[in-house]
């Protein structure tokens, strides 16, 4: 009875989703489709603003490159003797040429105080519209329809000692690169109109020249509306036939209500789905975690830590299931601290804390094995020990930080000169003893000796100093016939003496004490 009326309540729900969804859907689409047109408009506007900034922008650009050339001293001063002594033109073209030559514009000419073209001989329709619509002593902006094009002009007068010499004009050209620059900074269409045709355009090729606003702002253009706006180029200085228009196609706005139709249709189409299919899923597998929790629990009752796998939550008993895992989770980390912070213990137990090596203790627990294997093997057991000569003195001259690093490098070395199969530990202050197996003393103190030389080799850089160190060794043979106490005991000790040998000799050297070979039953009794 439980899970029928779950079951039944779930399609009450998904039905009650449904149909809200339905209605969502209709009403989104006829807001979303307000919302468009009128954040359309808004973005006209934003991009007229925009539009006719840069408009402004490029016309006080205009006047400030003539304003560059009219006040230039060696333009006048050519001006002057062109027109006041006479001659040729052509030098003062080709000041202009180094001078002004990088200027960005697209027309340039120079007139004389009598109207004459000095500079631009072939702009001769730029020429009449200058002179038509300014006088001599005025500046300013104006458009007009040029032989090539529409283009803006800026004016300025030439004066030189008070007088006015001519008047120079630049020009930029409102045509097709100039309205592509701007489609791309607004994303929309441009239209330059005179008298109510099209004379240019973004759209390319192939478009309806005639051109009829309707319904205020609406234009069509085979077959495809755009909502307009125009662009004022300047106030009362353009003649009324020409115009410039900017709109944005209604088919983009239309396409992505279109877009939005259609996701959101997915959307309700993928939704009604999920619920439906959540719901079966939460019905069939609504034990399946209880039971799987219950197994856990019951292992955990039993001592152990069982790993479980956290779901994604789809109801409560999922919610409790990772739950359960995390707490398990914490559990086994808990552990496996415990069981690091047991080897770290063990670790420091057995070895030296400054130099990483085994100490004192762990030798009476590697020594018995040692010698049970070296026996097994018919090899011998030796002892070499090591004391650094003169430490007392490194400690006294540079300080008990660089003592340690003395140790520190004594040891590295030895480590990198020892085999797999040597045992090296620190017995206390700068006293080292390293456990080797070999057939005889002699190969041990070759050992030994090799690992004075390199100690003597490699000195210590500290404190801005360069410290020699020496190294002073006894080797000793480890003779397994009583205990391994006993023999461990009797080898230190006469390693011992060795090593004193070696100090009384003058230290930085390796003596062997006297023990039989059992492999070569030779006697060995020296120094290396």
């Amino acid at each position: 009875m439980f899970y029928f009326s779950y079951r039944l309540r779930l399609i009450i729900y998904s039905v009650f989703l449904m149909m809200f969804l339905s209605g969502t859907l209709l009403y989104s689409y006829q807001y979303v489709q307000n919302v468009i047109f009128e954040e359309a408009d808004n973005h006209l506007l934003r991009l007229k603003q925009l539009l006719v900034g840069n408009l402004r922008s490029d016309q006080s650009k205009l006047q400030r490159y003539a304003t560059i050339v009219a006040r230039d001293l060696r333009l006048k001063e050519y001006l002057f003797v062109v027109t006041g002594i006479g001659g040729d033109s052509q030098p003062l073209e080709n000041l202009y040429e180094r001078q002004f030559g990088w200027l960005p514009i697209y027309r340039r000419i120079i007139l004389s105080d009598k109207e004459e073209i000095l500079v631009g001989k072939n702009h001769v329709d730029l020429a009449l519209a200058i002179r038509k619509k300014f006088k001599q002593s005025e500046s300013g902006i104006f458009y007009f329809q040029g032989k090539t094009g529409f283009e803006v002009v800026a004016v300025m007068p030439i004066k030189y000692r008070g007088n006015i010499q001519g008047r120079v004009a630049v020009t930029l050209l409102l045509g097709e690169k100039w309205l592509q620059e701007n489609k791309k900074i607004s994303g929309g269409e441009f239209f330059m109109v005179q008298d109510h045709e099209i004379i240019n355009t973004t759209l390319g090729s192939g478009y309806d020249a005639h051109f009829r606003i309707r319904d205020g702002n609406h234009l069509m253009i085979n077959g495809n509306p755009f909502r307009m706006l125009q662009i004022e180029l300047s106030e009362n200085k353009m003649p009324h036939k020409y115009q410039l228009w900017f709109g944005l196609s209604e088919a983009d706005l239309l396409l992505r209500l279109d877009q939005h139709q259609r996701f959101i249709l997915t959307l309700v189409g993928a939704g009604v789905a999920g619920v439906l299919l959540m719901g079966i899923l939460i019905i069939r597998n609504f034990s399946g975690p209880l039971l799987r929790l219950i197994k856990v629990t019951h292992a955990v009752s039993e001592g152990a830590l069982p790993k479980l796998k956290k779901s994604k939550v789809r109801n409560e008993v999922d919610e409790l299931s990772n739950y359960f895992a995390d707490m398990l989770l914490a559990l086994r980390d808990k552990q496996d601290e415990i069981q690091k912070t047991h080897e770290k213990l063990e670790k420091s137990a057995i070895t030296d804390t400054l130099t990483g090596l085994y100490n004192r203790r762990c030798l009476q627990e590697i020594f018995p094995k040692l010698l049970s294997q070296a026996k097994r093997d018919n090899l011998c057991v030796f002892g070499i020990l090591l004391d650094l000569d003169y430490f007392k003195k490194v400690n006294d001259t540079y300080g008990h930080i660089v003592g340690d690093h003395c140790l520190v490098h004594f040891s590295k070395i030895v480590q990198q000169e020892a085999r797999d199969s040597d045992y090296i530990f620190r017995l206390g202050g700068e006293e080292f003893l390293v456990l080797t197996v070999s057939e005889n003393i002699m190969a041990a103190t070759s050992f030994a000796d090799k690992i004075r030389k390199k100690i003597e080799s490699v000195p210590l850089h500290a404190e801005e100093a360069l410290i020699q160190i020496t190294v002073s060794g006894g080797v000793s043979y480890a003779n397994p016939k009583g205990s391994p106490e006993t023999t461990l005991n009797q080898m230190l000790s006469r390693a011992d003496i060795a090593l004193y040998q070696a100090k009384h000799a003058g230290r930085n050297r390796i003596c062997a004490s006297s023990a039989k070979d059992n492999s070569k039953n030779t006697q060995h009794q020296g120094q290396v």
